[in-house]
């Protein structure tokens, strides 16, 4: 399933493939020892990071790990996130984690919309590597990123007790302008959701970044400009965790976020 990535061109560019019994993946170059020696021992990724003694895990569609990388990678961050892909919705019930094997995997997809956004200047992680684990005509599959630090989803900071003062309305602000950056450039997230905002704020500087590009659209830039739908996500999802916690957003914070969406990138 993996070896399609021979057909990503330069998207592919710095990374090497390994196997292991019913698993093959792919790794930055630095890390190919690495993803080999897990594979080899017959490991899955999501396995080796939740052994760590380093780990720190958050919960949400399963426990997703944060650990000390083991080797560079892309952009040289001090940690990894080592996330197991799982269903959502309906479909969740009767598979759980497994997916049908056929055509570029989630993994794959994830990858390609990473490297295509970043190159166009959209705020995301890095990915590092990925595996995929086959079973008769349905695959599991694990990716790594890079952990961005000191960073908190946007659902975190507004509705999860957060432990410093938040300026609300900044917040909103610069989660509205990503998600006019991702209208800019073309980039169609269908989740945009308060839980898949990350909000970095460094010596000052906050700046968001969008995470599980698994599902995303990367479309050619003459493409008609995009629907306000991304917009309308974001929006739905905050007024839900506003009732779901009974924190209000204020008119103020609402101006702050739809003052992002207009806000030139």
């Amino acid at each position: 399933m993996i070896r399609s990535v021979v057909a990503l061109g330069d998207a592919f560019e710095g990374y090497e493939i390994r196997s292991g019994r019913d698993s093959e993946g792919f790794v930055w170059s630095a890390g190919a020892d690495w993803l080999a020696t897990i594979l080899g021992a017959g490991r899955t990724l999501h396995t080796w990071a939740s052994e760590q003694d380093d780990v720190v895990s958050f919960t949400g569609r399963g426990a997703v790990h944060a650990v000390l990388a083991p080797t560079g990678g892309p952009d040289r961050r001090e940690r990894w996130v080592v996330r197991h892909y799982r269903r959502g919705g309906a479909v969740a019930r009767y598979l759980d984690d497994r997916y049908l094997a056929g055509g570029n995997s989630r993994p794959i997809r994830e990858f390609k919309a990473s490297v295509e956004a970043r190159s166009r200047g959209v705020p995301t992680p890095a990915v590092v590597a990925s595996a995929v684990y086959t079973t008769g005509m349905f695959y599991r599959a694990d990716i790594v990123t890079e952990f961005i630090p000191d960073a908190e989803t946007l659902a975190d900071l507004l509705f999860g007790g957060s432990d410093g003062p938040i300026d609300v309305e900044r917040m909103l602000h610069i989660a509205g302008k990503l998600v006019r950056r991702l209208e800019d450039t073309h980039v169609l997230h269908p989740d945009v959701s308060a839980g898949n905002i990350l909000v970095h704020d460094h010596r000052g500087a906050a700046e968001a970044h969008v995470i599980d590009l698994d599902r995303c659209n990367v479309l050619t830039r003459a493409t008609p400009a995009l629907t306000r739908f991304m917009r309308d996500r974001l929006e739905r999802s905050l007024r839900k965790l506003s009732a779901l916690h009974a924190v209000e957003v204020s008119d103020v914070g609402w101006r702050a976020l739809r003052d992002g969406f207009e806000a030139y990138p």
